[in-house]
C-alpha cells in the first residue's frame, strides 16, 4: 500500500525544495488554459497581494490557496497527477517575471530573480543555474507545443510562437509590463 503525505507548501517551496523534476505524464490531458484562466489567476493573485489596488500595501504574511497539486514519486521524477494546468501556468508566470526582473538592478529585484531561477532551473555542481536544466517536462504536449514550452522557459521569448503556452506567456508579459508602469 502506498503512503499518502499531504503537505501545505508555498509555491516557492514547492519548486525550490523539490529534489525531483516535475513530469506531466502522457495520461494527463493537454495544456488547456487560455487567457480567461490566466486572467482569473492574475486578477486573484493581484487583488490578494495588493488589497485596495495599492501597490504600497503588499500582503506578505497571508496565505493564498491555489488548489491542490498532487504528485507521485516515480524514480527521479514527480509525476503530476493533479494540478498540471496550474503548475504549468505558474512556470510561465514566473518566467515572465524573470524576464522583467532581468533589467532591474536593485537588490530586491535581484533577490526575486534568484528565487525564480531556483524555481525554474536546476543548478549545476558549481551552483550556477542552467536554462537547459528545466524542473518541468511534459509528455502530453505535442512535439511542436512541447518545443515552444521548453523554449519559452529556456530563453523567455514568446513572440512569434503560436501555442497556448506562448499565448499565455505573452499575456503575462503584457500584464507585468503594465503592472511595473
Amino acid at each position: 500500500m502506498a503512503n499518502l503525505n499531504i503537505e501545505q507548501k508555498k509555491v516557492k517551496s514547492l519548486f525550490q525544495e523539490s529534489k525531483y523534476n516535475f513530469l506531466i505524464p502522457d495520461y494527463q490531458r493537454p495544456y488547456a488554459w487560455g487567457e480567461v484562466e490566466c486572467k482569473t489567476l492574475w486578477d486573484d493573485l493581484f487583488s490578494f497581494s495588493f488589497p485596495n489596488d495599492d501597490c504600497d500595501q503588499f500582503v506578505d504574511d497571508e496565505e493564498y490557496f491555489l488548489g491542490p497539486i498532487v504528485t507521485f514519486k516515480n524514480k527521479n521524477q514527480m509525476e503530476v497527477i493533479d494540478g498540471q494546468q496550474r503548475l504549468t501556468t505558474l512556470m510561465l508566470l514566473l518566467r515572465a517575471f524573470y524576464n522583467k526582473l532581468g533589467s532591474m538592478k536593485d537588490p530586491r529585484s535581484q533577490r526575486m530573480k534568484e528565487d525564480i531561477e531556483k524555481c525554474i532551473w536546476r543548478a549545476n555542481e558549481f551552483g550556477e543555474f542552467e536554462t537547459s536544466a528545466l524542473k518541468i517536462n511534459s509528455q502530453v504536449a505535442t512535439d511542436e507545443d512541447k518545443e515552444e514550452f521548453i523554449s519559452i522557459l529556456k530563453d523567455g521569448q514568446g513572440i512569434g510562437k503560436k501555442s497556448r503556452y506562448a499565448k499565455n506567456f505573452n499575456f503575462f508579459v503584457e500584464k507585468i509590463d503594465i503592472f511595473f508602469e
